[in-house]
């Protein structure tokens, strides 16, 4: 048995490597022209709408609408779809804070199901009992690239009248039953952000096949301006920059190819990890009529089968000198945003007189979510890793979780 390097012995790798994206001579190209051409700002260029125009043709829907981050696209969504105050909208617990405070920014409440272990995403099982007079959409994650079980969740939402909103954050590319998703629902939303499957730094993007959404969501990211300062809704500035849009029109040319890159990536922590799988791991299992784009590697501990803590585990994992994180070492409702719900100020959303209703983020409300928070491992497949990086990724996790076994 090897000895791990935060117990004394050799780590596996001398140092530590970082990784960051890196852009083609084509990229660089098109983020200089807009750069020399001094219209920097949707109103004057061309380069975002061409990059709506593509992007939206890529995943399939008529509409596409920019914006300055993925946060700002989910609170985008959920506005477009006249969500607000007084109405509830039922989502994950074990995604980034930004799947719920989309919905707090639009003063409506934030309602958690629970999620599937196999996946990590939201089980379609927890919704229905989730579901009040109050309740307007569902708004599902597709987590880490693997899609959700969109079929349950769309007949729940015509059983009972309700939206459908999808945050492909992390899901560039993905398909569920050869759609790709963001064009599933009634409106998607992804983001741009350094890390994620394609970048153009920060930056975002909402679809939609819904005339009406896309009306709204034009004008929401613009001030609400329905022309030239004639501002008919509340908006925001939301826009998008020339800079990002050129550099996301080429960072699309190649997201396929930057996709298949991040599944050698999880194949090779597939093959690697599988003796330990139901032992000391639970992996991804990943259903036959999904593709999955792999943004992450999430790996659910046994804790059972320690003598340390998942810290612990993660500690040692950077001793070795590779890269391992925690998404997310707490459910979203676990965050004294949630616990004390103070939003806007004096209580509200939470206190509006439009809502009238309760609601409780109390402890055991979604246990599986609560579980995978404390013993899920991150493990990347970031743009610039290669299958060596995977394989030294891999062996110090086997290395460490073996020693530390009970």
């Amino acid at each position: 048995m090897e000895i791990p390097a935060i117990e004394g012995g050799k780590p596996v790798r001398e140092k530590f490597k970082e990784y960051y994206p890196t852009f083609t001579e084509r990229e660089k190209s098109l983020v200089l022209d807009a750069l020399s051409s001094g219209r920097l700002v949707y109103s004057s260029g061309s380069y975002v709408k061409r990059f709506e125009e593509e992007f939206a043709r890529y995943v399939g829907v008529r509409h596409a609408v920019a914006t300055i981050n993925g946060t700002a696209a989910l609170h985008t969504a959920v506005a477009s779809l006249g969500i607000g105050p007084g109405d509830e909208v039922i989502t994950t617990p074990f995604s980034f804070v930004a799947t719920a405070t989309a919905i707090l920014h639009h003063n409506a409440i934030p309602v958690f199901g629970d999620i599937e272990l196999e996946s990590l995403n939201l089980d379609p099982e927890t919704i229905v009992d989730k579901i009040t007079s109050r309740t307007k959409a569902i708004l599902v994650v597709h987590l880490a690239g693997y899609p959700a079980e969109m079929d349950e969740i769309l007949k729940i939402a015509r059983e009972h009248g309700l939206y459908v909103i999808e945050d492909c954050a992390q899901a560039i590319g993905s398909e569920y039953r050869g759609r790709k998703v963001g064009g599933i629902g009634d409106v998607g939303a992804f983001s741009f952000y350094q890390t994620k499957n394609m970048t153009t730094g920060e930056g975002g993007m909402v679809t939609t096949n819904r005339d009406d959404v896309y009306a709204y969501a034009r004008m929401f990211v613009d001030q609400g301006q329905e022309a030239k300062y004639y501002h008919s809704i509340l908006g925001w500035n939301y826009r998008m920059t020339e800079l990002q849009g050129a550099l996301g029109l080429g960072q699309l040319e190649r997201v396929d190819q930057l996709n298949e890159n991040r599944a050698r990536i999880a194949k090779v922590y597939l093959d690697e990890l599988q003796g330990l799988d139901g032992d000391l791991v639970l992996l991804p299992k990943v259903r036959p009529y999904v593709k999955h784009t792999w943004h992450i590697f999430q790996v659910l501990l046994n804790l059972e089968k320690l003598r340390v803590d998942r810290d612990r585990v993660l500690e040692a994992l950077r001793a070795e000198n590779v890269l391992a994180l925690v998404a997310y070492p707490r459910v979203i409702y676990e965050n004294p945003l949630f616990q004390r719900m103070i939003g806007y100020g004096k209580g509200c959303p939470w206190k509006c007189p439009f809502y009238g209703g309760s609601v409780s983020y109390r402890k055991g409300l979604a246990p599986k979510a609560e579980m995978a928070a404390r013993s899920v491992i991150t493990l990347p497949t970031l743009a610039g890793m290669d299958e060596e990086d995977a394989i030294d990724t891999a062996k110090a996790l086997k290395k460490v979780l073996l020693y530390y076994k009970r």
